[in-house]
């Protein structure tokens, strides 16, 4: 085929990003053959430039590179450009266009597109400036796609396939109890990655939308050694999957779990591992004396949620470790972990003497105590006894920090408040409440940890 006869066949392909049809220069050697083209051989990269002197499209002043590409029946292929040329791409045979990349992003300096061979032969591959002005190196890669939709997958594996506009599915071989990370991401064309993954019954155990990078899907979790299924889609919908995705499956090593629920906690800065599987765990440990506490939990394959004597410690955004540093009074404590999915966790749990400018947290009806939430802390706890039945009223407020107030009885939240009239800015905490004899622990609480030491106010009155 002649070369003025490839570029006239593509006369009325309207190509996203140039946006009108091509029509190419005609070369002054109408004798040039499609033989002529550099072929591209699989899974090599091939250089090449866009220049003043590269074909054009007396249209729009698109320019262009062509090469050949000799494909088998019924096999999908990927064609990657890479390099400073903002590319698209365009593959033809025998003058019909059978693909395009639809590259309408401006700035994009990478293309990807992947078609399927319908019958065995030579296809051309056409790899364009996305505009006029697009000019440079760029490297051209071929690569023959081994489809898995249907079949087996496993960790270990980063496949590439291409999706039809419906939802494919894998199943999913588990040789060994582990976290195991599936990432699904967006590689060309219509695809907004959305996963799902489920047991051997058919129940969804997990699913993601925008959990990997940028809009990507991902899904962290435990299973057990078992079969799987896998089912990739976008999230606008199965009838817009359309383009290129990687499905990338990761086994991910895990410390020797010695916990479990139940169990009292050592305070000695050992790290220990759990096994969470979707049900709350609870853990005890006893302080013989006031202590600076340090909690710390790491989760891997599920978002934690955990609780120092009730009340909840943070997470940053996204991540999957929390700690807390708390001025807690002798007697017993709790710590509890819940969350979603299923996964492991490393808890450790430290304690330090108090600074010999703190006192013993405790107080008492009638009494207000000017106290110090050390640097560092995020949490002090007092311990308030009460000898006379009675309506009291608690307040908490500091001319530095954010207040919140939990008022607790044998790991049990009677009474609590962040702000007393937070439209007002009155950030301070109060509670009222009716109380028995018997013993009770005030937390203070401020949820960012401080850099330096900040002072508080906390009084208790018999009404």
């Amino acid at each position: 085929m002649k070369l003025s006869t490839i570029f006239a066949a593509i006369i009325g392909a309207v190509i996203a990003g140039g946006g009108t049809a091509y029509y190419y220069q005609q070369d002054q050697n109408p004798a040039v053959s499609q033989s002529a083209f550099p072929v591209l051989a699989l899974d090599k990269a091939h250089p090449g430039e866009i220049n003043s002197s590269s074909l054009v499209n007396l249209s729009n002043g698109v320019r262009s590179v062509p090469y050949t590409l000799d494909a088998e029946a019924g096999l999908f292929y990927k064609i990657a450009v890479t390099g400073a040329l903002r590319a698209q791409i365009s593959v033809l045979q025998n003058g019909m266009l059978v693909a395009n990349s639809n590259q309408s992003d401006s700035k994009a300096s990478a293309s990807v597109l992947a078609f399927k061979a319908e019958t065995g032969g030579k296809y051309d591959v056409i790899v364009s400036g996305i505009d006029a002005n697009a000019y440079g190196p760029f490297s051209v890669t071929a690569t023959p796609l081994k489809s898995y939709v249907g079949g087996v997958v496993e960790a270990g594996m980063d496949i590439t396939e291409i999706a039809m506009g419906r939802k494919q599915s894998f199943t999913l071989e588990v040789k060994e109890p582990a976290v195991y990370t599936i990432d699904m991401k967006a590689d060309q064309g219509q695809v907004d990655p959305y996963l799902d993954l489920l047991d051997r019954s058919g129940r969804e155990i997990a699913s993601d939308d925008d959990g990997g990078d940028n809009y990507d899907a991902k899904i962290q979790t435990y299973l057990d050694a078992g079969t799987y299924t896998i089912q990739t889609s976008s999230a606008l919908g199965a009838d817009t999957f359309n383009g290129t995705y990687r499905l990338i499956i990761n086994k991910a090593d895990i410390p020797e779990v010695s916990l479990k629920s139940g169990d009292v906690l050592t305070v000695n800065g050992e790290k220990q591992a759990g096994l969470y599987m979707g049900d709350q765990q609870n853990f005890s440990f006893e302080l013989a004396q006031p202590t600076f506490v340090n909690l710390k939990v790491d989760a891997l394959g599920f978002d934690a949620d955990v609780e120092l004597d009730g009340l909840p410690i943070s997470f940053p955004r996204r991540q999957n470790d929390g700690s807390t540093r708390a001025i807690l009074p002798a007697g017993t404590h709790t710590v509890s972990i819940d969350g979603s999915q299923q996964g492991v966790y490393e808890l450790t749990l430290g304690g330090n003497n108090l600074p010999p400018n703190v006192d013993d947290p405790r107080i008492t009806p009638g009494q207000s105590i000017h106290a110090i939430m050390q640097s560092g802390a995020d949490r002090v706890t007092h311990t308030l006894t009460i000898a006379q039945a009675g309506n009291y009223v608690i307040d908490l407020g500091s001319p530095s920090f954010d207040t919140y107030l939990s008022l607790q009885k044998d790991g049990f939240v009677i009474a609590e408040n962040d702000d007393i009239d937070y439209n007002n800015d009155n950030l301070d905490s109060r509670v009222e409440v009716a109380l028995q004899p018997g013993e009770y622990q005030i937390q203070v609480t401020m949820w960012n940890q401080p850099t330096r030491s900040r002072d508080y106010t906390l009084a208790v009155e018999r009404k």
